[in-house]
């Protein structure tokens, strides 16, 4: 049988500034080591919005993992990729400003996501919205709700406390409908921002709540839905 993978001519990767040790390890799941599984309570959720839809197209914005384009692959939901976290520690975009260090936030959107307004039925943010300040987050959520059809859905993941100190960054793998795993990456960023449940509402305004559930680890799942025009008047 042939590879899926090599009929996925949507997957996209970003070109990464440095190497990542263990991502090759993150890429083959036969290769990587064991990693504790996590619970996922709203993944099921996601995937059955999406399976009522006609031929589902979804943006990934965490780091590529190969097992998680088959899983989707495997239920018949296309998937774009986008190493958002990856374009967005890429020195380029940071430029001194009376002495401190700015992000150029003009050209990162200049240079990245050039998708057509309303294209996708669904996004997975995992956690990095977390790592992001706040300010540009907001940002960033409307720039990308822009991307999204009415009614499409955003599956997220948001640390609920505000980080002292810069912590490893992971991949979430997908075991199941049920489970994932982290895994590890050289990287490390500061979490600058805890979400509770009106702030997620709040950065996502054309949105919705179907489902939020704290999971481990101070961790906030969400399920959100977008509304159609008429709904936002």
């Amino acid at each position: 049988m042939k590879n899926p993978l090599e009929q996925l001519k949507f997957w996209k990767r970003q070109n990464t500034a440095e190497p990542d040790p263990i991502a090759a390890q993150a890429l083959s799941p036969s290769a990587a080591p064991p990693h504790a599984s996590h619970p996922t309570i709203i993944l099921k959720d996601f995937i059955s919005a999406m399976n009522k839809k006609h031929d589902p197209v979804v943006l990934d914005i965490g780091p590529v993992v190969s097992s998680n384009i088959d899983f989707f692959l495997n239920l018949g939901i296309k998937l774009y990729m986008e190493e958002f976290l990856a374009a967005y520690m890429n020195p380029k975009y940071s430029a001194p400003v009376e002495n401190k260090e700015s992000f150029d936030e003009q050209r990162f959107f200049a240079e990245n996501f050039h998708y057509a307004d309303e294209f996708f039925d669904g996004l997975i943010c995992w956690d990095f919205l977390s790592y992001l300040e706040p300010k540009f987050a907001k940002t960033f959520a409307q720039r990308i709700s822009a991307k999204m059809k009415p009614d499409s859905f955003v599956l997220g993941f948001f640390h609920t406390q505000k980080g002292q100190s810069p912590i490893s960054l992971h991949k979430f793998r997908i075991l199941s409908e049920s489970q994932f795993e982290y895994i590890p990456m050289v990287r490390t960023l500061e979490i600058k921002k805890g979400y509770q449940t009106r702030e997620v509402t709040q950065l996502f305004a054309d949105y919705e709540s179907q489902r939020f559930c704290l999971l481990k680890h101070n961790m906030l799942e969400v399920l959100l839905r977008k509304r159609a025009p008429s709904q936002n008047q």
